[in-house]
């Protein structure tokens, strides 16, 4: 009796800490191209019933490109908060809906950002040459882009649709598909102002104290009115994480997170393929609620904002 119980309580705490928490809930959150339908990463068990979340990403970036044939300044910060609602309508079956409130200011992070570069001397790019907290999104190329002023809008609403292939408490593998209505603002950088529709697949592997999960798939936007129509191209997409427990309540993980670009014909590194990394810890509370928080930095340089902080909560 005593060995089966210890089993039991031992599968109970490895089950406990892979509940929906295998991926970060990020995205890019480039000013220029967060128009586009980028999925959140869809790490819920089949049988979790009703979750939500609410990611807060607090993004600043400055970005600087000169062409003959493109010009970009990106220089900004925008606060997003991102939320999601997700349910099971029948066995091996779920349904996710997700909506970003977001807001772009000149932000207050440029000073820690020079502060932070000069103490651990590391090379501050563009910075020094403009002045701190202010917002400036401009290109011009594909298209026009002129945003100088704060402003508050939301962004485009996803329906996302899941069938679970495989599901127990030692690997999850499952098929996703969803459309995107262009509920945003145009103008505002948060819609591309067509529908978009992404196809992706999801695993996890979970071990006693270790656990494995990754994404890849495709998005396609249906129109574009951000980039005068060049912004039509299929996308691909990937994602990978590897989360270490730390006792029952703390988690450490690394996500890689990367996709092709959307715009036709443009050679901007900004508008092209990125890379990120964050990095970020994991609270388990009680019930069935969990904190997770950290930071995101752009891999490869210059394709992705510089630095992302986020906080979030689901259950």
């Amino acid at each position: 009796m005593r060995p089966r119980l210890a089993a039991l309580l031992g599968l109970w705490l490895v089950c406990g800490t892979c509940r929906a928490d295998e991926l970060f809930l990020l995205r890019d959150e480039n000013p220029l191209t967060r128009g586009f339908y980028l999925p959140l990463p869809s790490d819920s068990r089949a049988d979790a019933g009703a979750t939500f979340s609410a990611t807060f990403l607090l993004t600043n970036t400055l970005n600087v490109e000169n062409d003959p044939h493109e010009t970009l300044l990106v220089d900004g910060e925008s606060d997003a908060l991102n939320l999601t609602y997700e349910n099971s309508f029948a066995p091996q079956w779920r349904y996710r809906l997700t909506l970003p409130v977001i807001h772009d200011s000149g932000g207050f992070l440029d000073p820690v950002i020079n502060a932070w570069h000069r103490w651990f001397g590391l090379p501050s790019g563009s910075r020094p040459y403009f002045r701190n907290n202010q917002i400036d999104y401009d290109y011009s190329g594909q298209g026009n882009i002129d945003v100088h002023s704060a402003q508050t809008h939301i962004g485009d609403l996803a329906g996302e649709v899941g069938w679970y292939a495989s599901d127990d408490e030692h690997r999850t593998l499952s098929l996703w598909g969803g459309l995107e209505a262009p509920t945003g603002s145009v103008a505002g950088l948060t819609s591309d102002g067509a529908w978009n529709a992404a196809l992706w697949m999801h695993g996890a592997w979970r071990w006693t104290h270790w656990q494995l999960a990754g994404e890849a798939g495709v998005t396609q936007p249906f129109g574009d009115e951000l980039f005068a129509g060049s912004g039509h191209r299929t996308s691909g997409f990937g994602r990978v994480a590897l989360t270490r427990t730390l006792g029952r309540a703390w988690s450490v993980r690394a996500q890689l997170d990367g996709q092709t670009g959307h715009v036709e014909d443009s050679d901007s590194r900004f508008l092209g393929r990125d890379l990120q990394v964050s990095f970020g810890l994991l609270r388990r509370m009680k019930g069935r609620w969990h904190l997770e928080f950290g930071f995101v930095e752009d891999a490869a340089v210059n394709t992705a904002p510089d630095i992302t902080f986020f906080i979030g909560v689901r259950n």
